[in-house]
Formats: structure tokens, C-alpha cells, sequence
């Protein structure tokens, strides 16, 4: 359950600009690298570049995985783990867009099971 919430803290505080890069950082250092994996890829493709948010959003995106080598290795590491290739051939991570903590909740229902 811990996973799930931190999960949602780190999607809430990238896409809302509610935290720092540091306290982002030590949330994705912690949760599962597909957790990580799906937040950051979420918010890359639900913030198009069109979208006028996307500035904000995908800045501190960059920020949070500039500054840390060891996030960008867990961000690949997640990338390559079935768990993350299943959720790509079922779902679009832009169906989700507005309703992140459900796409949350199926990866980490996957995780568990």
C-alpha cells in the first residue's frame, strides 16, 4: 500500500509542481522501478508538447532525472521489466491522463499478483 501512495505523491507533486526535485527524488529512489517507470512515462506522453502545461510538467521531469544518474538506471530498469511491456500492449498511458492514481492502481494490482 506504501508503494501505491508514494507513487501518487510523486505523479501529484511532478504534474502539480507541489514538491522538490530532492523530495521527488527520494520518492522515486524508493518505490518500484516500474512505479517510477509508468509515472514519468505517463506524464511525457499525457504533456504533448502542445500542451500548455507541458513546460512545467516535463521541466521538472528533466530536473528530477538530470541531477540523479541512478534514477535514469531505475527509470531503464523499470522500462525493461515485463510488468511495464504488458501495461503498453493493454492501455495507452494518455487514457489515464486526469486519472493517474487508476493507472497506479494497475500496476501495482500487477506487482502484487
Amino acid at each position: 500500500m506504501s508503494e501505491r501512495i508514494d507513487a501518487g505523491r510523486l505523479l501529484e507533486g511532478l504534474e502539480n509542481g507541489t514538491q522538490s526535485a530532492a523530495d521527488a527524488a527520494l520518492i522515486a529512489d524508493k518505490i518500484d522501478p516500474v512505479l517510477y517507470y509508468g509515472v514519468i512515462r505517463f506524464l511525457r506522453e499525457c504533456y504533448p508538447a502542445s500542451d500548455p502545461a507541458a513546460t512545467a510538467v516535463l521541466g521538472r521531469v528533466v530536473e528530477l532525472t538530470s541531477k540523479n544518474p541512478a534514477l535514469v538506471r531505475r527509470f531503464k530498469e523499470g522500462e525493461q521489466d515485463p510488468i511495464s511491456e504488458w501495461f503498453a500492449s493493454e492501455y495507452s498511458y494518455r487514457e489515464f491522463r486526469g486519472r493517474g492514481h487508476e493507472m497506479i492502481d494497475r500496476l501495482v494490482d500487477k506487482l502484487e499478483s
